[in-house]
């Protein structure tokens, strides 16, 4: 969802993390090409506690909402679709279930071992240094770090604003490596029952007319 927001950001270092039997999150999609290279099933988690100026998604700032489904379930819904060919992560802050989300991964690496991971958080990778922190990193093909800026969105790559990283933890998803930092962004809008849509991709850039 783009949407306007303006509360400014507050600074947290170091995981929260919160072991869990099932995910909590605000909605998913089969299958997109606006998140990652290919076809890909995305999910965003629920529940953040950072605060950042003109976040895209503040509906999904609250801890105790959204909905919830086991690991399993929502691993058979990742891995349904043969065509699917990668699996984003985005929130709210998936790190806040990060038990949940390495189990998720795991779930998904044994189904289907070919598919590949990306997963942003707000969180820098220096502060990734718990063990349950690493066992979630050996899972991920793409590392997105850092809060969003609202004034440094330059409307480039796979990522908010241009503060944010990039680490690329596997070669899977090196051969798109320019794509992913310079690239043009890709959005879609899709019908989620009659009367409710959804954006998919990263928000654009605005200026003081609005949406550029």
């Amino acid at each position: 969802m783009l949407k306007s927001y303006a509360w400014r950001p507050t600074k947290k270092r170091g995981i929260e993390p919160t072991a869990m039997s099932s995910l909590r999150y605000g909605y998913y999609w089969p299958d997109t090409t606006a998140l990652g290279p290919g076809h890909r099933f995305v999910l965003w988690m629920q529940g953040c506690r950072r605060r950042c100026f003109r976040c895209a998604s503040p509906e999904l700032m609250p801890l105790d909402k959204g909905q919830s489904m086991s690991v399993a379930e929502m691993a058979n819904l990742v891995c349904a679709d043969p065509a699917t060919e990668g699996l984003t992560i985005s929130g709210g802050e998936p790190l806040l279930q990060c038990t949940a989300v390495t189990d998720l991964i795991e779930t998904v690496r044994e189904k289907r071992p070919a598919l590949n991971v990306i997963l942003f958080t707000g969180y820098l990778l220096e502060d990734l240094k718990s063990d349950e922190a690493q066992r979630l990193l050996r899972g991920v093909d793409l590392l997105i770090d850092g809060e969003y800026e609202d004034d440094l969105n330059d409307d480039k790559g796979l990522r908010g604003s241009s503060n944010q990283r990039l680490h690329f933890l596997t070669d899977r998803l090196i051969p798109w490596r320019e794509q992913l930092l310079h690239g043009a962004r890709r959005r879609e809008i899709h019908m989620m029952g009659q009367h409710e849509t959804i954006t998919i991709g990263i928000a654009p850039r605005r200026t003081s007319n609005g949406i550029k």
